[in-house]
């Protein structure tokens, strides 16, 4: 049933999508007008890998929600006011959806439901809205499978019945990095991204809607055959990728717009070009650059207003050679400076202790002095971080540090 279902929610939405466009239907919640008239605060909880949350697949509902309280204690001790909770890590989902069948991070099956069909994202709202901290919820738009060269996991029958990667394999797009993609480049790829988007606004209090920094893949991606069919009015297949990208979240937006009080906003790799790839870019030396590699010209969402706040990963420390976290800190705060755009900065908690990352990462102060770069520099809204289990840890006393400077 669930698989019909799914079919026929997407075909009604392509259908508006193509003739006259949508309208997202009043949510029977809204979340509550008060929005936090200061820096935001907060931290990405990544349930792919099981890295955060669930700690290991198949807990019990009780061990479940032990450790979903564990994470708001830890944000509520920290003085944070939001978390990112990836909901859809994998065209699955960690909520109760018409669209993605469950996660397999939950139960160990893939479209297994968790005992007593017990929904992680809405014990994690209402426990929130108890303690005042704002749920957003944080999608990987286009992933559909995780895994390595070495490790590939491109077997589509292995997913879901219900996974629309098997409903509409037509979509579906192997890449070198042994990982599934639904291709950007598809419209209906597309209008089951912007479904799930609606289907989650209609149905949670969600804060928002975040997407992270997974768009095209870097490297090689066969879409020629796409391009063909749908690229005639672009001379170049990376503006043609670009443009779907900038469909995606232009059309986001307008969605979350509908919601009121929900915001949508985009955590991008930190560096979208580097200036001696493009003159408007940073002074930095970065490896991968969002525009080139990811066709996602994050700039340009933010001079165009299609996202309410941007949050670059400056996963490098205060001085770093190549990508100085002042620099691109400085950077972004020139591009959201007029546009009414907030800028929020991805930091990279897990670093901490981690002394391969630098000398700066050892001795527990260099979120501290990012913080305080943040607020010097005049122009930054507020920070989230990545790394929860440094933060929870407490490692080299970062949660007290931390803390102490959101008090």
């Amino acid at each position: 049933m669930k698989q019909w279902i799914a079919r026929l929610c997407l075909l009604t939405f392509a259908v508006g999508m193509l003739f006259g466009g949508y309208q997202l239907v009043e949510p029977g919640a809204q979340r509550a007008e008060a929005a936090v008239q200061e820096e935001l605060r907060g931290m990405w909880i990544a349930s792919v890998y099981n890295i955060d949350f669930p700690s290991k697949q198949s807990l019990t509902v009780a061990q479940m929600k032990q450790e979903l309280n564990r994470i708001l204690d830890d944000a509520e001790a920290l003085n944070f006011n939001a978390i990112f909770f990836q909901v859809r890590p994998t065209a699955d989902s960690l909520y109760d959806s018409s669209l993605f069948p469950w996660s397999r991070y939950l139960t160990g099956q893939q479209g297994k439901a968790p005992a007593q069909n017990f929904d992680p994202l809405a014990y994690l709202i209402a426990q929130g809205q108890k303690r005042n901290i704002e749920i957003h919820a944080w999608i990987n738009p286009y992933k559909i499978t995780r895994g390595t060269t070495s490790s590939p996991n491109l077997d589509i029958t292995a997913l879901s019945e219900d996974n629309p990667a098997r409903m509409y394999p037509d979509l579906v797009v192997p890449h070198s990095s042994g990982e599934l993609y639904l291709n950007p480049g598809e419209p209906m790829s597309r209008y089951l991204v912007l479904q799930g988007v609606k289907e989650l606004l209609d149905n949670y209090d969600i804060a928002g809607i975040h997407y992270d920094d997974y768009f095209y893949p870097t490297g090689s991606f066969d879409d020629a055959g796409t391009y063909a069919r749908y690229g005639g009015d672009y001379s170049s297949i990376d503006d043609w990728r670009r443009h779907n990208v900038d469909l995606l979240v232009q059309e986001t937006h307008q969605l979350v717009q509908q919601k009121p009080g929900a915001v949508f906003g985009v955590s991008p790799a930190g560096v979208w070009a580097n200036k001696t790839t493009n003159s408007l870019g940073s002074n930095t030396s970065a490896g991968v650059e969002t525009y080139y590699d990811h066709y996602a010209d994050t700039r340009k969402w933010v001079q165009n207003g299609w996202l309410d706040y941007i949050a670059p990963q400056i996963y490098w420390q205060i001085g770093h050679s190549k990508c100085d976290y002042a620099i691109l800190t400085d950077w972004w705060s020139n591009v959201t400076r007029g546009t009414g755009v907030k800028l929020y900065i991805g930091h990279a908690a897990y670093k901490t202790g981690d002394s391969a990352q630098g000398a700066q990462w050892v001795d527990g102060l260099e979120l501290e002095r990012q913080i305080a770069y943040n607020r010097k520099n005049g122009a930054v809204d507020g920070s989230i971080f990545y790394g929860y289990s440094a933060l929870k840890n407490n490692t080299l006393g970062i949660k007290d540090s931390v803390a102490s400077m959101f008090e």
